[in-house]
């Protein structure tokens, strides 16, 4: 162990709203600034104490343009004397900021980070004024570049049925709603404020999902394929953060370790089947850690879709008893920007539920990259 080892000291979200729901009146910044508070509230921190804040988002426009990380430390308790920076990995743009201030933290560049993201699906539409490079025409299918395209070429390809995929989505549902229901994220959850009232719960869990029902919705990106609105993630809106420092500041300001940041990798697969991404990162990063997917208590692995997130699980070998234990993007939802680091807050908090001592969190990006990261108990 080092002084200058990455550790989480909070980890916090927002609930999760659907496209043009309870949120739809909330601007990204301001889901934003109440997790900043909150964590400097809960710490006793303030603003002279935090080295950085590093904020993912993936559709940088509109209300999450001109670098929104600024905007939000500006508006937030950390002020004018905090550097920000936006970051873009599309899925994955909350894990880099994961990645990249642990790494800054162990190189010893810093001290102290926020490190998160947001995404409001219902003020910044997903897919609005983006153009692809007419050059990308000339080695792929564009047109099979779409998320949903590519969701159904991992389902032809690797054999996922649509009765596995609902059966899939089916779980994350019923587990969504148990750890709901038990208050499971209630540590995790800082509640917002909104015109219509105080949101403290995620809107997107069908806590008496059907799955009759779901075997009848129709395909949504292909008449003869089976990806649909179930097997999907949700368009969501939320944001998820972390506070990220070394064992020597979190020792010198006596703040608790919730967490320690293990190793990270990221990783390029085929654009058309983005949705594999989390394999090679994931065998990336137990090679550089000397494991293998036996020595995680726990897996977090962002549902983007019921095809790839079942042959990931079983490409891997992850234990499906470990795997999403309170379900997952389609049940929670997939706010973008956030989701990378929704999946770390959900594990730690979990992790110190079950005693667990190992975990990942994984996601696949879209264009076709994979990233992970990998966290322990406090030892």
């Amino acid at each position: 162990m080092s002084d200058s080892d990455p550790v989480i000291v909070q980890a916090v979200r927002t609930p999760f709203g659907k496209e043009d729901g309870v949120f739809d009146g909330v601007r990204p910044e301001d889901l934003s600034v109440a997790l900043v508070d909150e964590m400097l509230d809960a710490t006793g921190l303030d603003g002279e104490a935090i080295d950085d804040l590093m904020w993912g988002c993936a559709q940088q426009r509109s209300e999450q343009g001109n670098n929104v990380a600024r905007v939000i430390a500006l508006l937030s308790q950390l002020g004018e004397s905090v550097p920000a920076t936006t970051v873009n990995r599309w899925c994955a743009s909350s894990a880099q900021t994961i990645i990249s201030a642990s790494d800054a933290i162990r190189a010893g560049q810093r001290d102290a980070i926020i490190a998160g993201g947001v995404e409001s699906m219902s003020r910044v539409k997903m897919g609005a004024n983006n153009e692809m490079h007419p050059g990308l025409n000339d080695d792929y299918n564009v047109a099979a570049l779409s998320m949903g395209m590519t969701a159904e070429a991992v389902a032809e390809r690797y054999g996922v049925s649509r009765e596995q995929q609902d059966d899939y989505a089916y779980r994350s549902h019923v587990r969504a709603s148990e750890a709901s229901e038990a208050g499971r994220f209630e540590d995790e959850i800082v509640p917002i404020e909104t015109d219509d009232g105080v949101v403290s719960t995620d809107e997107g869990i069908r806590h008496e999902i059907d799955r009759e029902k779901l075997a009848e919705l129709p395909t949504v990106f292909k008449s003869d394929g089976t990806v649909t609105p179930g097997n999907a993630s949700q368009i969501t809106d939320g944001a998820a953060a972390t506070l990220i420092t070394s064992r020597a500041f979190a020792a010198e300001h006596g703040l608790d370790v919730l967490a320690e940041v293990g190793n990270n990798a990221v990783a390029g697969v085929d654009p058309e089947v983005m949705g594999i991404g989390p394999v090679p990162a994931c065998r990336q990063l137990f090679e550089r850690s000397g494991t293998t997917a036996n020595d995680y208590d726990l897996v977090e692995l962002n549902e983007a879709f019921a095809s790839q997130c079942e042959h990931c699980r079983q490409e891997l070998g992850f234990d499906e008893d470990s795997f999403n234990v309170n379900g997952g993007a389609i049940a929670l939802g997939h706010p973008l920007g956030a989701s990378g680091a929704r999946l770390p807050v959900t594990l730690i908090h979990e992790m110190h539920k079950r005693g667990a001592e190992n975990g990942i969190a994984t996601e696949c990006v879209g264009f076709g990259q994979g990233a992970a990261i990998e966290f322990s108990l406090p030892s």
